[in-house]
């Protein structure tokens, strides 16, 4: 799904300087701002966000509120993600930070959306900051996807300046914590 979301000057301002030819076209100048994202409309018209890797996130325009919900197991991690979330819906002015709260599902957390005082188009609002939050996200995402992939390898195949060949380290004639000979507990000899 594709959001376009037009903003426009208002008809009693006009611009401080426009090129001859701008002066000549229609005076509603309209920009359009594309993102994609991966979402989809529910029954009740709310919509849902999949593209962060730990969190599925939701926006109720019906309800006025943004909940979030973890993808896998609950974690530290998975909280960390929904509070940077809430800490930036809250810093640019879309949801009340004192309605931060958990949410009624295990591991969900939810917040209400603030009371727009203009006609302004609050779902495409909403939708377009986490998009932009996503954004912010998507190179540490990327990097420990990028990690996950290769772990296996790197423990398995070694660069050369990670790796030892066989004798190459000497052994020591004694090895390990334990020592050799007869065992000694207290009381008396095994």
């Amino acid at each position: 799904m594709t959001i376009k979301i037009s903003i426009q000057q208002p008809e009693d301002e006009t611009p401080l300087e426009q090129p001859e030819s701008q002066s000549q076209a229609p005076s509603t100048p309209k920009s359009t701002l594309k993102m994609k994202m991966n979402l989809r409309r529910s029954l009740d018209g709310s919509t849902m966000i999949f593209d962060h890797k730990d969190i599925d996130i939701i926006v109720s325009t019906t309800k006025m509120k943004v909940l979030s919900f973890t993808k896998g197991d609950y974690s530290d991690h998975v909280y960390a993600a929904q509070n940077r979330l809430f800490e930036f819906l809250a810093k640019k002015g879309i949801i009340d930070p004192a309605t931060i709260k958990g949410g009624q599902v295990y591991g969900s957390i939810e917040a209400t959306i603030l009371k727009p005082v203009d006609n302004i188009p609050v779902d495409q609002i909403v939708i377009l900051n986490i998009g932009k939050w996503i954004e912010e996200e998507r190179p540490q995402m990327e990097f420990e996807k990028h990690y996950e992939e290769h772990f296996e390898e790197y423990l398995t195949d070694p660069d050369d300046e990670d790796s030892t060949e066989l004798g190459e380290v000497p052994q020591e004639e004694e090895q390990g914590t334990i020592p050799k000979g007869p065992r000694r507990y207290v009381g008396g000899m095994w």
